[in-house]
């Protein structure tokens, strides 16, 4: 959505709003009413006007038709900063730029940090003689331990605020940031769509999803299905693109292509989130899962156990199988259990709906600008 601010006197009460740029990385596996970019349909009208520049992924959007040239101008690009920045980046930056010279705009934010952050820190400091400069937020969605080989540390030091979306990021930012620009916002969620389904599940399975690619652990996802292979009636249901569907056990199904509705249906008709990880932030699959109301069996990390910290959640540390496996099972012997968890599963996802979430993002913003 990009919204325009017209030139004339009734809309001179509209343009009081503060306007609000915003740069956002279109990943091709986010569903319709999943991932960080939900957020822009909850920012108030009323106090922001919001200009959305979208990122594909790739190089196709870059004038230059030259293949030599455009991978020497990636290449370039990528030497000095972040090595996930591609031309379509580039694109967007600087269409970015050339509104705020034309324009102007009172907040940038980046909402995809890894991916986007690069040139525009530099250029609008180079020019904020001719003009001031807005100030600039970016939010941060990888592990500490994959952000070196990500980001352009140099633009990070010109941010005026970090948001982070996990504990543990914090640290990692202050090497180039006080603590005083830097914020912990939880991921939000579409309560509204992701909803708990209406009719009782089939008793006579007891179904275990496990939904994404991203620092999955699915070594220890196939190792927990092959020590639970005799107990017939429980099922693992992989949705990923990445899995191969070979030599798997015959208690685990796998799934690629599903459209919105249909990993809803999913969610619905599954009994527990089944989601052991290598490494994790914010993480899309476990929001959508507890706003299905799942019980969630997971790793010990403080990701996750900062969005599931109480009865929703049985989480283990070093993602021990035979422990897994002894939640899955308790689990599956105890339904009074299984049903409360998913009670308290549900009622955190309310904690996390984007209603809830998106006035801390507003409150940054109103800070920066006062």
């Amino acid at each position: 959505m990009i919204e325009f601010c017209p030139e004339s006197a009734t809309a001179h009460i509209g343009c009081m709003r503060k306007r609000i740029c915003l740069i956002h990385t279109d990943y091709p596996h986010w569903a319709e009413y999943s991932g960080y970019h939900q957020l822009i349909r909850y920012i108030s009208s009323e106090q922001f006007l919001v200009e959305v520049q979208i990122v594909p992924m790739g190089d196709n959007h870059f004038p230059i038709a030259n293949s030599k040239l455009r991978l020497y101008i990636r290449d370039l690009i990528r030497r000095y900063g972040t090595k996930a920045y591609d031309l379509n980046d580039l694109v967007a930056e600087m269409a970015a730029m050339r509104k705020w010279w034309s324009r102007g705009f009172d907040l940038l934010h980046y909402l995809d940090g890894e991916h986007s952050l690069q040139l525009l820190p530099f250029v609008l400091r180079s020019l904020s003689c001719l003009r001031a400069r807005p100030p600039i937020v970016a939010t941060f969605h990888q592990p500490g331990a994959k952000l070196d080989s990500l980001l352009n540390t140099k633009a990070v030091r010109l941010l005026d605020h970090v948001i982070v979306l996990s504990p543990e990021q914090i640290s990692y930012f202050e090497q180039f940031l006080p603590a005083d620009k830097i914020s912990l916002m939880l991921h939000g969620i579409d309560v509204d769509h992701y909803t708990p389904g209406l009719q009782q599940k089939e008793k006579r399975r007891f179904k275990c999803i496990t939904v994404g690619s991203w620092l999955r652990d699915y070594e220890t996802v196939l190792g927990v299905a092959k020590t639970l292979h005799s107990y017939r009636d429980i099922e693992f249901h992989i949705v990923s693109p990445d899995l191969s569907k070979n030599d798997l056990p015959k208690n685990v199904y796998v799934y690629s292509n599903l459209d919105d509705n249909d990993l809803v249906k999913m969610y619905q008709d599954s009994h527990v989130l089944f989601m052991p990880f290598l490494d994790a932030t914010a993480n899309n699959a476990l929001l959508e899962g507890i706003a299905c109301g799942l019980p969630v069996v997971s790793s010990d990390l403080p990701a996750v156990k900062a969005y599931v910290p109480g009865q929703e959640a049985i989480l283990v540390k070093d993602n021990n199988h035979d422990q897994l496996a002894s939640a899955l099972l308790e689990l599956h012997q105890n339904r009074n259990r299984l049903a409360e968890m998913g009670i308290h599963a549900r009622q955190r996802s309310l904690e996390l709906s984007w209603q809830k979430i998106v006035p801390e993002l507003e409150s940054i913003y109103t800070g920066l600008l006062q």
